[in-house]
């Protein structure tokens, strides 16, 4: 999209009023009126409407525009409930990054103007959520410090390829309702790594190297077109990142780049650098960067470094198991979709494919361009053509035995990352939770899949299936802590029964008998303060931390050497 294409709906408004005007000439007042007076397009309206009457020698003061009142003011929770024509609105929002900026203006001056990110529904958990970007014209850097709450009064919407964003200006009101960090960011026009900017949220300078490129489209959402985009690939020696450029990008895999102002936004959990077209990309020259010889290995990923929605993932893997499996689809056509586990040294995952691709347990496979998609919480592997995978015959390590392929990793860091599967971790139960024993699950059998739907019924009521008679089912619910972090620990049937040295039926006459209040107390008893090596599934989101258990090895240790293990470790003195 142009320049002018930014402008083209405030251009059709300004025509309505003038009809004579040249839009070009429109265009440029608009763009004059952004870039000199750092004023939003949307709010100059009126002022280049008043203009191009004058010209025109339109009686002003007759004109609908120059009757009509200002708009109302619009006060709203969500950013779902504004519309791109939305002036004057007030909403709470949390915010989330403030990226201040030097732009250079056409006379040559530079001004300050920030960007960054605010989310709506500021007092709810991130889930519910919805995240837009901002841009702020006046200078309130004192107020919307990273972190903070805040009210939003006198704010404009914009809208440009299809996104919406909300413009704070010089006469906008902020009032801060919980403080947040650091009020003034400081601000650094030299390129970060990767690294760092992966870890970032805003706007960001880099030097990298192009490792892949390709068109793309996206469709509106709204159904009225799609966008040509270009997605790709950069990496430097830290590592490499996914790319979305919405403008122009002609830069072959291999050409080194310096990229200014571009955006990191977050596809699911997976950083991307956005391209745009406020966004300077030039071809930079230093004989000492990494060659894409060099580079080759920040491209290659592993199971434990998997993040939902990344794309374009080159991966070398050991193939666990493998099933194929048909079905109807909703349009009533017959698929076949094939699917197992696979391995590699960092951990486990599951591999689906779309495609007539059937490699035997035990294989070795390497994958091009494959797809990562979450599936109850775990980051698992995606290929849709047969091209995307290659059976290897020179295995990349001594082959893994799957019955003892547990990944070591410690709790603290398992919390701070991101979800794994066939990990080992180790801590003390400290709480046993009051719902641990037996619960009734939902026994529907789900369209176009072979299993039921399983979830908990509530007051005989499933969430997803409305009132059901269930079966019963064994959980435990525990937490687990190493001192300095804690998760959640679920223990479903078959690792509960193993915990409890007791079986469901034995469980379930137990509370029928005694009642809960005791089997919970009996459980208490046998685990609290005990130290255990778990084996299985850590699902980390925004709701926080859960191990999902395939075993719990109890070490044998009482609790009173625990304790004092712990005051030994710390340095207590008592």
């Amino acid at each position: 999209m142009t320049v002018d294409g930014k402008y083209a709906n405030l251009v059709a408004t300004v025509k309505e009023e003038c009809k004579d005007a040249s839009e070009e000439e429109i265009a440029e007042e608009f763009r004059r009126y952004e870039e000199e007076f750092l004023i939003p397009p949307e709010d100059a309206l009126r002022s280049v409407i008043r203009k191009f009457q004058t010209i025109a020698g339109i009686d002003v003061t007759g004109s609908s525009s120059a009757r009509a009142s200002p708009p109302s003011a619009k006060k709203v929770d969500r950013f779902a409930d504004l519309g791109s024509d939305d002036r004057n609105v007030t909403v709470e929002v949390a915010v989330v990054s403030y990226t201040p900026r030097m732009q250079k203006m056409k006379n040559g001056e530079e001004r300050q103007i920030a960007f960054g990110w605010i989310e709506d529904n500021p007092w709810e958990s991130g889930d519910k959520r919805e995240r837009w970007d901002y841009k702020d014209w006046g200078g309130h850097s004192q107020n919307l410090a990273p972190g903070s709450v805040v009210r939003l009064e006198g704010v404009s919407v914009n809208e440009w390829n299809d996104k919406k964003s909300i413009n704070i200006n010089r006469t906008s009101r902020i009032s801060v309702l919980r403080e947040g960090g650091q009020a003034n960011p400081e601000r650094t026009d030299e390129p970060i790594s990767i690294e760092k900017a992966s870890q970032s949220d805003g706007f960001v300078n880099i030097v990298a190297r192009v490792l892949s490129t390709k068109n793309d489209v996206i469709v509106k959402r709204d159904g009225s077109g799609q966008l040509n985009v270009v997605r790709g690939r950069l990496a430097d020696e830290t590592g490499s990142i996914g790319m979305l450029s919405w403008s122009e990008f002609d830069h072959e895999p291999g050409t080194l780049l310096k990229i200014e102002g571009a955006s990191i936004r977050r596809f699911r959990e997976t950083p991307e650098v956005n391209i745009g077209d406020t966004t300077r990309v030039e071809v930079y020259h230093d004989n000492s960067f990494a060659s894409m010889d060099e580079l080759a290995s920040t491209k290659k990923s592993t199971i434990s470094g998997l993040r939902n929605g990344m794309r374009d993932v080159e991966i070398t893997l050991q193939v666990e198991s493998w099933y194929k499996r048909s079905f109807t689809a909703k349009d009533g056509s017959e698929r076949v979709v094939r699917s197992g586990d696979v391995m590699d040294p960092t951990g486990r995952c599951r591999l689906t494919a779309w495609c007539d691709f059937d490699p035997a347990p035990g294989d070795f496979i390497h994958l091009n361009e494959a797809r990562v998609q979450s599936w109850q919480g775990s980051p698992d592997l995606v290929i849709d053509d047969i091209s995307q995978a290659t059976n290897l015959e020179s295995p990349p390590w001594e082959k893994i035995d799957p019955d003892d392929h547990w990944v070591n990793v410690g709790l603290t860091e398992l919390v701070a990352g991101g979800t794994r599967r066939g990990i080992r971790t180790e801590g003390s139960i400290v709480l046993v939770t009051g719902d641990s024993g037996i619960i009734e699950r939902c026994t529907v059998q789900l369209q176009d899949r072979d299993r039921k739907c399983r979830k908990r019924l509530r007051d005989g009521v499933c969430v997803d299936c409305g009132p059901q008679r269930g079966e019963e089912d064994l959980r435990i619910r525990m937490v687990l802590d190493d001192g300095i972090s804690n998760v959640s620990l679920l223990l479903s049937k078959e690792p509960a029964e193993h915990f409890l040295g007791m079986t469901q039926a034995e469980v379930s006459e137990m509370i029928s008998r005694d009642g809960q209040d005791s089997f919970l107390s009996s459980v208490r008893e046998k685990a609290l303060g005990r130290s255990v090596s778990v084996n299985g599934l850590a699902l980390i989101d925004d709701q926080g931390a859960m191990l999902l258990a395939d075993s719990v090895q109890d070490d044998g240790m009482s609790a009173s050497t625990a304790a004092e293990k712990a005051i030994e470790r710390w340095g207590v003195v008592m």
